[in-house]
């Protein structure tokens, strides 16, 4: 009786985490995907951390549901003739996601 009962209190919980994992997967594959084909074109790409995805309330912009953080590298190829190497830059972006996950639109807020 007490293993139903535990049960009972459980699996909601672990139901609920199984979903929010997949929408954060789900959003992670949107935004690589923006990146990849929006924002750098034909650069390499490489992610390097996706944070927490989030409730977005704002009475201004009713589209916007969601928003995520991502940290990625960008390699940027030189069209020099000089010998140095092609340097890879961290970025750093808010993305702003819609009710169906799709990417509304990306802040910058930090550049090394």
């Amino acid at each position: 009786m007490r293993s139903f009962l535990f049960s009972l209190l459980v699996v909601p919980i672990m139901s609920s985490a199984q979903i929010n994992r997949s929408a954060r997967e789900f959003a992670s594959e949107q935004v690589r995907q923006y990146v990849t084909t929006k924002l750098f074109k034909d650069a390499p790409y490489k992610s390097i951390s996706f944070g927490q995805i989030k409730s977005f309330q704002d009475k201004r912009n009713i589209e916007i549901a969601w928003t995520i953080e991502h940290t990625f590298e960008i390699t940027e190829s030189r069209k020099t003739f000089d010998a140095k190497p092609a340097v890879p830059k961290e970025y750093k972006f808010l993305f702003f996601l819609d009710d169906k996950m799709k990417v509304v639109r990306a802040d910058s807020y930090f550049v090394y």
